[in-house]
């Protein structure tokens, strides 16, 4: 919030939006292979993918076991899904994905607000935990409005009124910044996520100066 104190138009601002968007996305299979479609017929173009869930669920076909198969091929195959060859000695070309494509990891992020430094340190003191926010798993997008901070002014509107006493009135939530204040974010080291988050994410953050 104008960390550089270069602006003297504002006193400070108010953050009062914040959006989580992982960097990598996956395409969902285009068909599965398991017991119930293993005679559906097909017709696979280049690029297309084939989840196998059980490979007992073959029939003249063969396949490297079970998980995610892209179709590399240049020419379009047609038949059915138990009876195509995604590996083995076969020149239609499939790439098998693993069987964990497409699963996103759940991951915490930590925001932190600092004043008066630019390198906070965390055995110092000179930084502030707001909240922290957790990305479920296979979740791409997630709004932080739920866990940001309330705010002293009231809501004019309507809204969820459930948990609040009889007059308590609705809040907006929101991050209150003076002069000079910074908002941190990292990734809270936990779990599979105990040396960060390889994809990355985006974060959104929405709001304006008073």
């Amino acid at each position: 919030m104008d960390a550089t104190l270069s602006e003297d138009n504002n006193s400070g601002g108010v953050v009062d939006s914040i959006t989580i968007t992982r960097n990598d996305a996956y395409r969902a299979a285009d068909y599965t292979l398991d017991t119930s479609t293993s005679g559906n017929a097909v017709s696979l173009v280049s690029g297309q993918i084939v989840s196998i869930t059980t490979t007992g669920a073959m029939n003249t076909g063969t396949a490297s076991g079970v998980g995610y198969y892209t179709y590399t091929g240049a020419t379009t195959i047609t038949g059915k899904l138990g009876a195509i060859n995604y590996s083995g000695a076969t020149t239609s070309g499939f790439n098998f994905l693993g069987v964990g494509y497409g699963y996103q990891q759940p991951v915490t992020f930590a925001f932190y607000q600092t004043r008066g430094t630019t390198t906070p340190i965390p055995a110092s003191g000179d930084y502030r935990l707001v909240f922290a926010k957790t990305v479920p798993a296979n979740t791409q997008t997630i709004d932080c409005s739920d866990v940001m901070p309330v705010l002293a002014v009231p809501m004019p509107s309507a809204g969820n009124t459930n948990g609040l006493g009889q007059t308590a009135p609705l809040r907006n939530k929101g991050i209150y910044l003076e002069r000079g204040d910074r908002i941190y974010v990292g990734v809270f080291p936990d779990g599979p996520n105990i040396s960060g988050y390889t994809p990355g994410v985006h974060v959104i953050a929405q709001g304006g100066f008073f």
